[in-house]
């Protein structure tokens, strides 16, 4: 586990998945980030490559062959080799190798750097392909609803958008989309309901506002999220439980299992030919 800190903020980070397991505010005694008690699910902030959301029977082809992917990628699994690590920020790395190849026949690295800041942190990601290749990408930060104390539930908190938001709602029924039309309807507030999250992920594409927050009524705990270049939000809890944690997560794409099986054919991906690189830079102000 890799420590960085500041005179407001620590950051704990696994070398597995780059993962960042705590950011602890010591000045407010705040813990933003979901703990990953696997009674609700055990993991807590999983970056997600080099594909998002689930796939007809766990499976996809490539090069004229069916490898086994799983749900996410198998990015967020792997341990990743620390290259540099500073008092506030660390880089990891992952390299195409048997491991990846088992499930993935491409050549590529994966470079991730985690950078403290006293309000808050960037998590930058660099794909770069060794040779032409397929992969979609995603952070998938779990925020501790406890942040705010005991007593503000899931029904307490809300996402606030940068601007006023028309869009519909796409969640994935038995894997496939099902479609909630003008489930924003010219709005900055969504509420946050345990009647909507238990129908699953909330998948929103089109939205104008590169900036949402996830905030409560009952305390003055939060997060902003900058989108950047993450075109896609995806807003999920686990369902048909009181679970404390909420996700608010930007993504290069989110699809459903209905998704052409072939990489190079496969909706919302992206396309890098050899010796090019793709990066994406987020980041996360707390408050």
């Amino acid at each position: 586990m890799i420590t960085l800190r500041n005179n407001n903020l620590t950051m704990e980070i696994s070398e597995v998945g780059a993962e960042i397991h705590s950011l602890y505010n010591t000045q407010t005694d705040v813990q933003y980030i979901f703990d990953g008690n696997p009674v609700f699910w055990p993991r807590h902030t999983p970056l997600l490559f080099p594909v998002t959301g689930p796939l007809a029977d766990g499976t996809v082809e490539a090069k004229g062959k069916t490898y086994t992917m799983p749900v996410n990628g198998f990015a967020r699994d792997l341990n990743f080799k620390t290259t540099q690590e500073k008092p506030y920020e660390a880089t990891f790395v992952l390299c195409s190798d048997d491991r990846t190849r088992a499930f993935y026949p491409f050549e590529f690295s994966l470079t991730v750097t985690h950078t403290l800041f006293e309000n808050g942190y960037t998590s930058k990601a660099v794909i770069k392909a060794e040779e032409q290749l397929y992969c979609t990408f995603g952070w998938h930060p779990a925020f501790s609803l406890n942040m705010n104390g005991n007593d503000a539930p899931l029904e307490s908190y809300y996402v606030q958008f940068e601007k006023k938001e028309s869009a519909d709602r796409l969640y994935p029924v038995n894997g496939v989309f099902a479609r909630q039309e003008r489930f924003l309807d010219d709005q900055d507030i969504l509420k946050l309901t345990r009647e909507e999250m238990d129908k699953g992920p909330i998948v929103l594409n089109g939205l104008k506002s590169r900036y949402v927050s996830l905030k409560s009524r009952n305390g003055k705990a939060g997060v902003t999220i900058d989108r950047g270049e993450l075109p896609t939000l995806v807003i999920w809890t686990k369902e048909k439980v009181d679970a404390p944690y909420v996700c608010v997560e930007p993504m290069y794409s989110f699809q459903d299992a209905t998704r052409k099986r072939d990489l190079s054919e496969m909706e919302g991906m992206m396309h890098l030919k050899a010796g090019e690189s793709r990066t994406f830079s987020n980041t996360f102000t707390v408050f």
